[in-house]
């Protein structure tokens, strides 16, 4: 008994190393691209940055049509999606989590990729299921018909009718099997991804936050979730509503949210120093400052300039650069993710922020901006 007890303790430890391991073991079933006639000979584990664009992070060599990652985990790092890059029509995609993931797929049709051996992988391909059989059904469908009215009913306005009124029943219904699915499993990040990815745009704003509500506390701080709490917070934005938690990345180089300032009132304006209606607005920014900025009061300009030093050479020629005004960009112009999110279309776009991260107003300009931040500030006061 003792000795059995002493190889279990000896043995936790490893037990523990393994368990923040990820080996990715992965089977070509065909190794050749699909527009080039040519064998893939080395793959690429591949993780998105924050704008949804590639980054290889690994590479390895295929042999005989089979490849292996082994990858270290930090268990504090979130389970996300990572992908197998290195084809000319797509990616395999599967979670990278500890364990064994198996992958199998046809090189030529990589984003048809079977992952599993691991919890989250195990989900995702339940999941796919759903959807396949929606296919399935809808392919059904036609042949159905087909064979009872005829090959030539799907070719008049009555048969293509009844086809995409079949598909779409098929759709809905497998719309709803999805929701109720990744309900029962809210506590996988495969919730809150394919939520934001594929269904919650489907419906209103209550029925969206419901959404979001359902999701596990635990993965409150998870990428996915932030990602669709913003989303949804930013459907038909309206005076009132809580506003998408945007990352600003700072002039000074690092990285804030827009709740880092929650317990002040904030004014958010969207300019970029080629917008001559902008650059118009600056003296009558520049009083609200000089009226304000000892109070419970700041100017966050995000701009939409896509050259760094267009960006701060207007910062320091328009002498904006002080405390309790604050500067932003990623530099992406109009695909900034800050500027989707609050619905930036043209420019100047303002946005009054309450203290607990709502809006008060949008689009006020000049005197009315002025006016409205002194009655707010001046109600606060009030209250105290």
């Amino acid at each position: 008994m003792k000795k059995t007890l002493l190889c279990c303790l000896m043995a936790m430890p490893l037990m523990g190393l393994n368990a923040q391991q990820c080996i990715i073991e992965g089977e070509l079933t065909k190794d050749s691209l699909r527009f080039e006639e040519k064998k893939v000979s080395q793959v690429y584990l591949t993780a998105l940055d924050e704008y949804d664009n590639f980054q290889a992070i690994d590479s390895v060599k295929v042999k005989n049509g089979k490849f292996r990652f082994t990858r270290q985990l930090d268990p504090n790092d979130p389970i996300l999606l990572y992908f197998i890059t290195g084809f000319d029509n797509g990616a395999a995609h599967f979670f990278l989590e500890p364990g064994t993931v198996h992958l199998r797929f046809d090189a030529a049709f990589p984003s048809g990729c079977v992952a599993t051996g691991t919890p989250n992988n195990e989900l995702m391909r339940e999941y796919d299921a759903i959807k396949k059989k929606c296919v399935a059904e809808q392919t059904d469908s036609a042949r159905i018909l087909k064979a009872r009215y005829g090959d030539d009913f799907m070719a008049v306005p009555e048969g293509n009718a009844a086809w995409l009124r079949l598909g779409a029943e098929a759709l809905m219904v497998a719309y709803g099997e999805q929701l109720q699915f990744l309900a029962r499993h809210y506590d996988s990040p495969l919730a809150p991804l394919m939520m934001d990815r594929e269904l919650y745009y489907l419906y209103n704003k209550k029925m969206a936050m419901r959404m979001v509500r359902s999701i596990s506390p635990k993965l409150k701080k998870h990428p996915y979730y932030v990602s669709l709490l913003n989303n949804v917070r930013a459907m038909e934005l309206k005076v009132g509503d809580e506003l998408p938690d945007i990352k600003l990345p700072m002039s000074d180089g690092t990285q804030k949210f827009l709740s880092d300032y929650q317990g002040k009132f904030v004014l958010l304006d969207f300019w970029a120093s080629w917008c001559a209606p902008c650059l118009k607005e600056m003296p009558k920014l520049k009083e609200l400052y000089e009226e304000n900025k000892d109070n419970n009061f700041a100017i966050i300009s995000y701009s939409l300039d896509n050259i760094e030093d267009a960006w701060r050479g207007a910062i320091s020629r328009l002498d904006i650069d002080k405390p309790n005004w604050l500067h932003a960009s990623d530099l992406k112009a109009w695909k900034s993710p800050a500027a989707v999110l609050m619905g930036v279309t043209e420019i100047p776009r303002t946005i009054l922020v309450s203290p607990d991260g709502r809006a008060i107003a949008f689009n006020l300009r000049g005197d009315e901006l002025i006016q409205k931040v002194e009655q707010i500030l001046m109600e606060e006061e009030l209250k105290k």
